[in-house]
């Protein structure tokens, strides 16, 4: 990438502002490369190395869809090619017990990722590649250069935080748009949000224009003579997302050996392959054809199961996941098995992110929805979700949810089939539902169990699932879920349980 740029000291930066009255977006962009690099020259930099530690909130992973979020904790040492689309980083896992994990090696290069594990390396999934774009493109340096570069470069405004105030740049960058808080004192850009869409990312396309903030701080002089800021504080749409602390940077002007960022061919053709199958191409069938469980309920497996119900006056579908496509996919597919019949309800038993994809489709469908009550409040600020630069159905035609808010034994339909909604509530199925079928004493478990797992993997789930079966008074032969499994007895559920 080969960026011109114009460098301004920060008075003339002034003397411009003060003739023109407004300021001047490219002006303020000179002033800040004027200061960051000091006695260097950010363009003239071809390589970083950096090593430090990393707090990442694992989000939309949790027992509420709101947070409080899990956390992780790595050391890293990164290496990035400046100037191009190359960043190479080995981290350690660092669990609570404080020992160090394996390394591991991430690469980024020539528009594909790959992951270095166990001496394998394999292809990673696009979405990976577009959060790792972002580190790159939010870094201060780079963030300078492309707005310096930019022909659409514009100034938004001033912001005040912290007591202090911020001239606010922005131009076009890939799907979205960049924008830059430079310290109208000292000139630093102390924020960079990338706003855009993640269509690939199976968590975060729900929420549409998603605000991707970093903010720099605790800036230090390195010995090249470039400011560079020692932490960094990442938000999601204002979530907490990733806490950054450098030990030692180091920028140079020499390159970076293109062999650090190497990827094999057979990492390359993974990546190839995921890219047919992200989440907003993800097609039904792919993991498997539809299976009829009992008469009238068909299990469709795909990456996780959606459950198909039929009923005198209508379907019921269980989750609404993936994507919006994939949700139409369904419809009709149910509507081809069960002719005529309309798609009466959605039950959406659980609200984690990964399970989202397709629930902005329903309301924009006006399909009632049956959620837990505490749901309700997440899931409406998911459909309210602005979605301007990539517009959905709902964006383009918005309606308010239909929710029924299931608060206790919720019946649905009538005759074989009726389903029995029930809250499972306890520290893990706090907000979860189950749907229970008393003419086939068929439980759907939701995200509660999973027949793989060990004899050391969290019981939580199956000890809520156990004890709301126990309250409700249930009589349970064999249990399904949303994991891409066979059902199994209820008894093996139950000894799980001990």
């Amino acid at each position: 990438m080969v960026i011109s740029i114009v460098t301004l000291s920060p008075q003339t930066a002034r003397s411009q502002q003060a003739t023109h009255g407004a300021p001047d977006a490219r002006a303020l962009i000179a002033a800040a490369i004027h200061t960051v690099q000091g006695r260097s020259s950010l363009s003239a930099l071809r390589s970083l190395r950096a090593v430090g530690i990393q707090h990442e909130f694992i989000l939309g992973n949790a027992e509420r869809a709101d947070g409080p979020w899990r956390t992780a904790y790595t050391r890293f040492v990164e290496l990035r090619g400046l100037g191009e689309d190359r960043i190479r980083r080995t981290y350690q896992p660092v669990p609570a017990n404080g020992s160090a994990g394996a390394n591991r090696v991430i690469i980024l290069a020539d528009s594909v990722v790959a992951l270095t594990a166990n001496s394998h390396q394999s292809g990673l999934a696009p979405y990976v590649y577009e959060d790792m774009i972002d580190h790159l493109d939010d870094s201060p340096e780079r963030a300078l250069l492309l707005a310096s570069a930019s022909s659409a470069l514009r100034w938004d405004g001033v912001v005040k935080r912290y007591g202090l105030v911020f001239d606010v740049v922005s131009f076009p960058w890939r799907n979205g748009r960049m924008r830059i808080e430079l310290r109208r004192k000292y000139h630093f850009p102390d924020a960079i949000e990338i706003v855009r869409p993640y269509p690939g990312n199976i968590r975060w396309a729900p929420f549409g224009d998603v605000t991707m903030r970093t903010e720099y701080v605790d800036w230090m002089l390195q010995s090249s003579g470039v400011w560079w800021p020692m932490q960094q504080k990442v938000t999601f749409n204002g979530q907490p997302f990733r806490d950054i602390t450098i030990a030692h940077v180091t920028l140079s002007t020499e390159a970076a050996n293109p062999d650090s960022f190497t990827v094999s061919d057979s990492a390359r053709a993974t990546y190839a392959a995921n890219a047919k199958t992200t989440f907003d191409n993800f097609r039904l069938g792919m993991r498997g054809p539809p299976k009829e469980l009992r008469p009238g309920i068909v299990r469709i497996p795909d990456f996780w199961a959606m459950t198909v119900v039929n009923q005198d006056d209508g379907i019921v579908i269980f989750e609404a996941h993936i994507s919006a496509g994939y949700l139409r996919q369904v419809i009709g597919e149910a509507k081809r098995r069960f002719p005529g019949k309309p798609v009466k309800a959605i039950v959406m038993t659980s609200d984690p992110w990964a399970h989202l994809g397709g629930f902005r489709e329903a309301v924009a469908l006006g399909i009632p929805i049956y959620v837990t009550a505490g749901s309700v409040p997440f899931l409406t600020s998911v459909a309210k979700a602005p979605h301007t630069l990539a517009p959905d159905s709902l964006q383009r035609a918005p309606r308010a949810p239909k929710f029924t808010a299931v608060t206790g034994k919720t019946t649905i339909g009538s005759g074989l089939n009726r389903i029995e909604l029930y809250p499972v509530g306890g520290e893990y199925g706090e907000r979860m539902l189950m749907a229970y079928f008393p003419s086939h004493r068929l439980l759907y478990g939701a995200d509660l169990v999973d027949p793989n797992d060990g004899p050391d993997e969290n019981r939580a789930p199956a000890v809520d699932l156990l004890n709301a079966v126990t309250r409700a008074g249930l009589q349970v032969d064999s249990v399904f879920c949303v994991q891409n499994r066979d059902p199994i007895a209820w008894d093996d559920l139950a000894r799980k349980a001990q």
